[in-house]
């Protein structure tokens, strides 16, 4: 469940003062480049408004995959090289993903083999901060890699293009996971887009989004963490009713930040898939996974 320390879209900042301006020049601009340019800027900005010093680490994934990209089109019939295209990009994103998700872990776990069999091993602990949305626009990345090395997708030769493609802040830290060829039309023709298109279905989406996230997960919230929080006390009637509160309250939560992505894409353009389709409503595990 996103909850960090970042410009959230039901903050004041980002209602009030982010999102109207992004919007507001962002449709200012009359040409593509330009767009793909403030839609990376804004994008990063929003991203460094939690750490400004992970920004650097996108920016390494982002010219990484990039690059990749590039050497598939130059070397379309070189089967040799296009394998390198594809795994060693792979290997550095999966290896950053590793590292700030299971370093400590890791660490952790060949102590306590090694305190098992009765070795006095020092191991060092990494004091690691997971940056936030790392996972998404790391499989943005690699979903671009293997989209293009399978040519179900052109590289694109403009770097801003795939810049603004993998910071978009409508779905960098919170998702859902977008591939570059469900947006690619849309982030083709964004110079040419009519603002008041979409408008409408972008401002539905989006307060649609805000309710479930403020109105029902947040004030679910108010009732299930401090209950969970003192579960030992509860009654088995309680227990229960925490439980229940909590399901709704993550379904609500997920459901409203997928909803508000989708309408934020709208606004700007570009139409994000949605991915959250009432999974309480599955028949089986599958199709809970389908939905």
């Amino acid at each position: 469940m996103p909850r960090f320390s970042a410009v959230l879209f039901n903050s004041v900042v980002f209602l009030f003062a982010f999102l109207p301006v992004t919007y507001i020049v962002f449709w200012t601009l009359r040409t593509a480049n330009s767009r793909y340019v403030w839609l990376t800027a804004t994008g990063y900005l929003f991203y460094g408004y939690w750490n400004w010093k992970f920004c650097f680490l996108m920016a390494f994934s982002t010219l990484v995959s990039y690059s990749a990209g590039l050497g598939f089109l130059r070397w379309d019939n070189n089967p040799d090289r296009r394998k390198v295209c594809l795994w060693l990009p792979i290997i550095v994103d999966l290896s950053l993903l590793g590292f700030f998700k299971y370093a400590n872990f890791a660490m952790g776990t060949v102590s306590g083999f090694a305190r098992w069999f009765g070795a006095d091993v020092s191991v060092p602990h990494f004091n690691i901060i997971l940056p936030i949305g790392i996972s998404f626009y790391t499989f943005h990345t690699i979903s671009y890699i293997v989209d293009s090395y399978r040519r179900v997708i052109r590289p694109t030769r403009n770097f801003f293009e795939f810049a603004a493609y993998v910071s978009l802040f409508s779905q960098l830290v919170a998702g859902p996971i977008v591939r570059f060829r469900q947006i690619e039309e849309d982030l083709q023709n964004i110079g040419l887009h009519d603002r008041t298109h979409w408008l409408w279905r972008g401002l539905s989406f989006f307060t649609v989004g805000l309710v479930e996230k403020v109105i029902i997960a947040d004030t679910l919230a108010a009732f299930v963490d401090p209950a969970l929080a003192n579960y030992a006390s509860l009654s088995t009637v309680g227990a229960w009713l925490a439980m229940l509160g909590y399901s709704f309250q993550i379904y609500f939560d997920f459901s409203g930040y997928s909803s508000m992505a989708v309408g934020l894409g709208y606004l700007f353009g570009l139409r994000i898939p949605q991915n959250f389709n009432s999974p309480y409503k599955a028949g089986d595990p599958s199709d809970f996974w389908r939905r």
